[in-house]
């Protein structure tokens, strides 16, 4: 698990080509743990959201 959260965490702060050329993998896996990597960062955005504003 801690593996797949580094990739993911990597995905989202380098272009998906450079992820896929630097660690060898398919262009598509890359692009998919970027989808991934963005869908993380907005669930976070917004669980961080709700406890503000429960916080309030």
């Amino acid at each position: 698990m801690a593996r797949n959260t580094t990739l993911i965490e990597l995905a989202s702060e380098l272009p998906a080509v450079v992820v896929s050329r630097l660690l060898g993998i398919y262009q598509n896996t890359a692009d998919t743990w970027k989808r991934l990597a963005g869908q993380v960062n907005t669930y976070a955005v917004e669980v961080t959201s709700r406890q503000q504003s429960k916080v309030s």
